[in-house]
């Protein structure tokens, strides 16, 4: 097959018609079924003139199909690809006078028109991969940032509602240190905001936090609202990876502030943790008074922490205590695996 260029004596439509195919096939990348058809037209105009008016042309329709599986648009390529091998196999056969030529040009026509199949469609492949990873990123961002504002600002909000509420009903409790506390809480809210903001703007991850810590200080929130706290630990807390500990934390201190929010203050409450060789099981037990109603968000947020590095949070009320527990395999987090 002999690629055949212009000459003075080609006919005067000859560049034109060639340069609309070429156009037509440009403009798919815009306008996949407008490009296609002025492709297809202009290849017919050349049909039209000598055969040695086609010349590189007869190669347009390629990128026409390639653009066109590639945008999702499979019954134009298709119908390009037809007219398209019928053309570039009728105008190759004008040069081959044995059978054998004939059965070559119709194989190496359909191979070089699988081509731009197979290119669109991996492009195409890819950039559906591309918009699923993007919509899973922002999915995890969104189900974070929600998580990160029911985990610090409704919990310091529950507290200064408790510190209210107990400033309000507690006559030993000094106003002015029940406002001073309001106003501490509501300053440490507002400052974990304007860093939640400043945080999505640069696309960062928030910090972790420390199990044990958040042991420590949810103990003493809970004595300061008036409960008794128990906290029992089997095995090193402080040893936790850090992976599994910033796991951990939140959930302890979502469980901590459901406890403020829904525990009975006149029974004591705890919290155990049993550290073994390939597990760490973490109990919250508390009295309250109010029905189950479902899982709320909190719980929701709790569980998918823990499900996120092959744990599970198991939720329970009988007889008038609820418990959570947290169930996590210390092989989430192993460098090894």
């Amino acid at each position: 097959m002999e690629a055949l260029t212009y000459r003075p004596d080609d006919p005067v439509w000859a560049l034109p018609l060639a340069f609309a195919t070429c156009a037509g096939a440009a403009m798919t990348a815009w306008h996949a079924r407008i490009g296609a058809i002025v492709a297809c037209l202009g290849l017919l105009g050349l049909l039209l003139q000598p055969s040695a008016a086609v010349g590189f042309s007869l190669y347009a329709p390629l990128i026409v199909v390639l653009s066109c599986a590639w945008h999702n648009k499979p019954w134009t390529a298709t119908a390009v690809s037809i007219w398209s091998y019928a053309v570039s196999l009728w105008a190759t056969l004008q040069d081959t006078t044995t059978t054998v030529e004939i059965a070559q040009a119709a194989v190496l026509w359909l191979g070089i028109y699988a081509l731009p199949w197979i290119v669109g469609l991996s492009l195409r492949q890819a950039q559906i991969a591309e918009r699923q990873r993007l919509r899973a990123r922002f999915d995890a961002q969104r189900h974070e940032v929600a998580a990160e504002l029911h985990d610090n600002v409704t919990h310091s909000l529950g507290l200064i509602t408790i510190a209210a509420e107990s400033a309000r009903i507690d006559p030993t409790i000094d106003p002015k240190d029940a406002l001073a506390d309001v106003a501490t809480r509501a300053r440490s809210t507002s400052s974990y905001l304007t860093n939640l903001m400043k945080l999505l703007r640069i696309d960062s991850p928030s910090p972790p936090v420390s199990f044990s810590r958040e042991l420590q200080s949810g103990a003493k929130t809970l004595t300061e609202a008036g409960f008794e706290v128990q906290i029992y630990t089997e095995g090193d807390v402080e040893a936790i990876l850090p992976v599994i500990s910033n796991v951990l934390g939140r959930i302890a201190r979502e469980a901590f502030n459901n406890i403020a929010r829904h525990g009975d203050p006149s029974e004591s409450c705890e919290a155990s943790v049993a550290i073994s060789e390939r597990r760490i099981a973490v109990t919250f037990t508390n009295a309250t008074t109010q029905a189950y109603r479902g899982d709320e968000l909190g719980i929701v947020g709790m569980r998918e922490r823990a499900e996120g590095i092959g744990g599970t949070v198991v939720t329970r009320l009988t007889d008038g205590y609820w418990s959570v527990a947290v169930s996590i395999p210390l092989s989430a987090a192993d460098p090894s695996d």
